[in-house]
């Protein structure tokens, strides 16, 4: 099980790795404003989990609770912005983002600081949930609007699904402690599908 696991980590991280460097190395994708959030995303992703092997290989952490709240927050705002970029929200929405990612920031840190767990609360359902529902809009948005060649839905679905399962893995965790290895066996399988689908969405905008 512990090799399945971390074949599973080798895995993602490659396709990560050859998701963002795909997307960066072409012009068309790089200056495609549709895509520059995600994009963003993929490297932010890419940082965090630069930082987190680095944290725990090379100064030999115990922990990485300490990166939770940026990690957790980061990763909403990008994606929230990204999707309301697409949907052509209005300003308030944008303000509201900002100031649900400070909620999840504060929140985060100080369950990390007091209880020394940053994921004990709601902060991450609510990222999750937020971002489960907006790529959700953008498939039903595509479908009634017929936009069956967007090379974008492949990501609005893949992004559904990972954040879907995701949610529902992190919701059962802390009860199913024996299975943990196995829950993040999972993770790291959707996380493999989401880069491996931005790889083929990169290769379909070339070309669109």
């Amino acid at each position: 099980m512990t090799g399945c696991f971390y074949t599973s980590v080798i895995l993602s991280c490659c396709l990560l790795i050859t998701a963002f460097m795909y997307g960066i190395s072409n012009k068309k994708t790089r200056n495609n404003k549709r895509i520059q959030g995600y994009i963003i995303y993929l490297g932010f992703i890419l940082g965090i989990e630069i930082i987190i092997l680095s944290s725990i290989y090379i100064l030999d952490s115990e922990t990485t609770q300490s990166l939770y709240p940026f990690y957790v927050t980061g990763e909403f705002f990008i994606l929230i912005s990204f999707f309301l970029t697409e949907l052509k929200a209005t300003k308030k929405w944008q303000i509201m983002t900002r100031l649900i990612a400070g909620y999840i920031f504060i929140e985060t840190t100080i369950q990390w600081y007091i209880n020394d767990d940053a994921s004990n609360g709601i902060g991450k359902i609510i990222s999750h949930l937020t971002i489960i529902c907006l790529a959700a809009i953008l498939l039903i948005k595509n479908i009634k609007e017929l936009e069956t060649n967007n090379p974008l839905s492949i990501i609005y679905a893949t992004l559904f699904l990972y954040y879907g399962v995701s949610l529902f893995l992190f919701l059962i965790m802390n009860q199913l402690t024996e299975m943990n290895i196995s829950i993040w066996i999972i993770n790291n399988i959707l996380s493999s599908i989401l880069y491996g689908s931005s790889i083929y969405t990169f290769y379909r905008l070339k070309k669109w």
